[in-house]
């Protein structure tokens, strides 16, 4: 099982010293998405569905999503595919559903208990000491704002803060061709959209009208989302992250890969 993370900081960890040995190409060419980890029982489990955490190594510094908030740390790399990860990582503070928060911890215990790597078919094994396998990922295809799946994981709601519950899956957005489609949480909704280098620009949204009672907040939820969609004049691109902002650089919508399969 993962060892618990011996510090969580809220500021970047320094490099100093902990620059990579060796940089190795296989590492470091892709982005990876995870897709199994292990709890605290010692079982290998798949990562929660509506999800999204990935890892990038990059020059000794680590950084990726755990699956609601981002982390950052460092780490050394060597010629015998040994693998250091800094036990001090650092994390935005992004409040997050329980059963997502929880996963987080057990992510980010898993990472600091890392002493070596594995590239096979694909894939990246994190390994122990023991050469235990930890957290297995996959590969991530660059991203592009059309053609992605979105779901959101932070919705700003309006008084200053971006905020996440269980229900905030459950808005969803598809770029194609200039349309946007998707879902608020309740109801279907579509907006036309121009993209031109970091500038998008949204609207008019029209959204079908149902009237949804449960999951308790849903329309207070999806009026923030499309409030939010219409006032967005940047995005970014980064580490299977979609992040809507507004003239100022606010955080409107932070989004994660979606799972086609989920509705």
């Amino acid at each position: 099982m993962c060892k618990l993370v011996k510090s969580l900081v809220l500021v970047l960890f320094s490099g100093a010293g902990m620059a990579a040995d060796w940089p190795h190409d296989g590492l470091e060419a892709s982005d990876w998405r995870l897709s199994r980890y292990l709890d605290d029982s010692g079982q290998m489990m798949t990562v929660l569905s509506g999800i999204t955490v990935t890892a990038r190594f990059t020059d000794g510094k680590l950084s990726g999503s755990a699956g609601c908030n981002r982390y950052f740390g460092s780490y050394t790399a060597g010629t015998d595919d040994q693998l250091n990860i800094s036990s001090s990582i650092g994390a935005t503070m992004m409040a997050c559903a329980p059963p997502v928060s929880e996963h987080e911890r057990q992510y980010l215990s898993c990472l600091s208990a890392v002493a070596g790597f594995q590239l096979q078919d694909g894939g990246l094994h994190l390994l122990d000491k023991e050469g235990q396998i930890l957290l297995e990922y996959a590969a991530v295809k660059p991203l592009t704002l059309e053609g992605t799946y979105w779901q959101a994981a932070g919705i700003n709601n309006g008084k200053g803060g971006v905020v996440s519950s269980a229900n905030t899956q459950r808005a969803t957005a598809r770029f194609t061709n200039g349309e946007l489609s998707g879902h608020a949480g309740c109801n279907a909704f579509n907006a036309s959209y121009e993209a031109t280098g970091d500038r998008i620009t949204i609207g008019p949204v029209m959204a079908t009208r149902k009237h949804c009672a449960e999951p308790d907040g849903i329309m207070n939820q999806e009026q923030e989302y499309l409030q939010a969609l219409s006032r967005a004049q940047v995005y970014e691109l980064s580490d299977s992250r979609l992040k809507l902002r507004d003239e100022k650089g606010s955080l409107l919508i932070d989004f994660v890969v979606g799972d086609d399969e989920w509705r």
